[in-house]
């Protein structure tokens, strides 16, 4: 018995890890790994994608091939996220039918855990959201908010598409077509809906993202609640090159335990989730401080 209902609690830390990510907007920005063997207050390396570099030619045979190279970004893993639940006997049953078919037990465990996967994927979101003090790219109006209209909503991505694309000068660019993204708090999104290009449609993927709302300037735009918002009706819209920007460690083990309270034939399930985020790429990353008050 005691087999089965660790297969169980195993499901539930399955589910987690299938479906995780799918939850995540603002943490499309990032580069998440996930970690084992983690305790509150470590630290962990991330590996960030590679780049090449290029060197001049003036002919001949070319040298001998160098390493892509890498980053490594140190992420401590400061937060957390607990769990608390009692399964019934016939929700148990359910489960132990399907232990033959471990995908399909995932499933139904994702299916009694799935608002508790939203919720860690928010709380993610919304650190990963506080991290535009770090900003390479930031605007705002010598210091106060921009008031956000129709106009002013697309004027800030043409802003923003120009900052990212002007690079180094010398060839190299933070703008990477296909890969551009920026995230906004819904209050954007009522005034870029003003506009012809964003008329309150969903359009441009044949499968649509969590938040999709649609391109324009070059962006790929998603919506989030969790947008980083210090005072009523002021927030901070993040742009970044998706997978690049930022650097998440989270925990693959739920550390999940069960238990059987005294007077009671239903079991309990606990566990917790550990995660860390940071800012290794400040020079993808950018911000803009603007009041958005609706009205009609």
């Amino acid at each position: 018995m005691s087999s089965k209902k660790q297969l169980i609690a195993n499901a539930f830390s399955k589910a987690f890890n299938k479906y995780f990510y799918n939850e995540m907007v603002i943490g499309k920005l990032a580069h998440s790994e996930m970690k084992e063997h983690i305790n509150k207050g470590d630290e962990v390396d991330i590996t960030m994608p590679g780049i090449v570099q290029l060197f001049d030619y003036d002919g001949g045979v070319l040298p001998n091939a160098e390493a892509a190279t890498v980053s490594t970004c140190k992420v401590k893993i400061d937060r957390g996220k607990a769990f608390h639940f009692e399964l019934s006997e016939m929700e148990e049953k359910m489960m132990e039918n399907l232990s033959d078919e471990p995908e399909k037990i995932a499933g139904l465990a994702k299916d009694y855990t799935n608002d508790a996967i939203k919720q860690f994927a928010s709380a993610v979101d919304s650190a990963y959201a506080n991290l535009y003090t770090r900003a390479g790219h930031y605007l705002d109006d010598g210091g106060s908010a921009i008031t956000l209209t129709a106009s002013t909503a697309k004027d800030i991505l043409a802003y923003m598409q120009a900052k990212f694309q002007r690079g180094d000068g010398k060839g190299h660019t933070n703008w990477i077509d296909g890969s551009m993204v920026c995230i906004i708090p819904p209050e954007y999104q009522f005034f870029l809906g003003k506009s012809d290009e964003l008329k309150y449609t969903e359009k441009g993927k044949e499968e649509m993202e969590k938040g999709y709302i649609g391109n324009l300037c070059g962006w790929e735009i998603l919506v989030s609640n969790n947008i980083a918002q210090p005072s009523s009706g002021v927030f901070y819209p993040l742009f970044g090159v998706k997978g690049r920007t930022l650097a998440g460690g989270i925990s693959s083990d739920l550390n999940t335990t069960y238990y059987v309270p005294e007077k009671n034939f239903n079991t309990c399930y606990k566990g917790y989730g550990l995660y860390g985020v940071g800012a290794p790429r400040a020079d993808l990353l950018g911000t803009v401080k603007i009041s958005a008050t609706l009205s009609v």
